[in-house]
C-alpha cells in the first residue's frame, strides 16, 4: 500500500502523505516514496501544488518507532535530504496545508513550502533535541531565514510544541482557520497562484532561493536575464494587454 498519493484537481496538485495510524510519520520508504512524487510533479504541467496529510495529522516527522529501517543513518537521512531538495526545488509554487501535528522533519517539510496555511488546531515544534537529535529536512536552513537566528536558537534549544496562534505571531503562517475552512481557504489560494504566470513565477521563485548566496551586482544581472526571458513571452504580452483593457489577465505559460 502506498505511504503517498498524488491528486490532481485542474492545475493543481495535491500530494497527500498517507500514514494515518503514525500521525503520518515517514519511513525510509515513506521518504523516497514522498520524493519521487515530488520529482514527478516538477517535471508535470501543474501550476501549483499541495503538500498535506491524513488523519487529522500533517506530519510527525521521522517514524522513531516502527516500520523499514535503511542499512545505515547515513541512508535513513540521506532519503530525508533528497525529499527535501526536491521539495524547495520544486518550481511551481507550493502550499502546506496543515492540520494537526507538524513536529520534527514534518515541520521542516511544511517550512520548506512557500506558504503554510494552518486549521486553528494545527501544532507545531522542532523537537528534534527533545528525542536526542539534531534538526535535519533543511531546518537549520529554514528556520532562520524566517524567525532569525535568536527565534531559530530558542525553538530548537528549547523544544517545544506551539499553536497555530504563535505560530502565525512568528511569521510561520499565511493563515489560520478553522478545519472545517481549511480545505476551501487552500483550494483558493492554490487557483490563485495557478492562474498566475507560469514562466515568471518559476524564475521568481529561483531568483529569491538564490539570493541568499549572491550579490546585489549578481542578483541584478540574474533578474536581467530573468526578465529578459519574461518581456519576450507571450504572458507578458497579455498581461500588459489585459492592464491597458482593464481586465483580468489569462495566463498560459507560453
Amino acid at each position: 500500500m502506498s505511504d503517498v498519493r498524488v491528486e490532481r484537481a485542474g492545475d493543481v496538485l495535491t500530494v497527500i502523505i498517507d500514514r494515518p495510524a503514525r500521525r503520518n510519520a515517514m519511513t525510509y520508504g515513506a521518504w523516497d516514496e514522498l520524493g519521487a512524487a515530488l520529482r514527478d510533479v516538477a517535471a508535470s504541467d501543474a501550476r501549483a501544488v499541495i503538500v498535506t496529510g491524513t488523519g487529522g495529522a500533517f506530519c510527525s516527522g521521522g517514524d522513531l518507532d516502527g516500520g523499514d529501517r535503511a542499512p545505515h543513518p547515513t541512508a535513513q537521512l540521506a532519503a530525508v535530504a533528497r525529499t527535501c531538495q526536491a521539495l524547495v526545488s520544486l518550481p511551481q509554487p507550493t502550499i502546506a496545508q496543515v492540520d494537526g501535528l507538524a513536529a520534527g522533519a514534518g515541520f521542516g517539510l511544511a517550512l520548506a513550502c512557500d506558504f503554510v496555511v494552518a486549521s486553528s488546531r494545527a501544532r507545531f515544534g522542532t523537537m528534534f533535541l527533545a528525542r536526542g537529535l539534531s534538526p535535519d529536512f533543511a531546518t537549520s536552513w529554514l528556520l532562520p531565514r524566517l524567525v532569525g537566528l535568536r527565534v531559530a536558537t530558542r525553538l530548537t534549544l528549547l523544544p517545544e510544541i506551539f499553536d497555530a496562534a504563535r505560530a502565525r505571531e512568528l511569521g510561520l503562517l499565511e493563515d489560520v482557520v478553522e478545519p472545517d475552512e481549511l480545505p476551501a481557504r487552500v483550494a483558493d489560494l492554490a487557483a490563485r497562484l495557478a492562474a498566475g504566470p507560469p514562466v515568471a513565477i518559476r524564475l521568481t521563485k529561483q531568483l529569491l532561493r538564490d539570493s541568499f548566496a549572491r550579490g546585489v551586482e549578481e542578483s541584478l544581472a540574474a533578474e536581467t536575464m530573468a526578465q529578459s526571458v519574461n518581456r519576450l513571452s507571450a504572458d507578458a504580452q497579455e498581461g500588459i494587454a489585459a492592464f491597458r483593457e482593464r481586465r483580468a489577465a489569462r495566463f498560459e505559460g507560453r
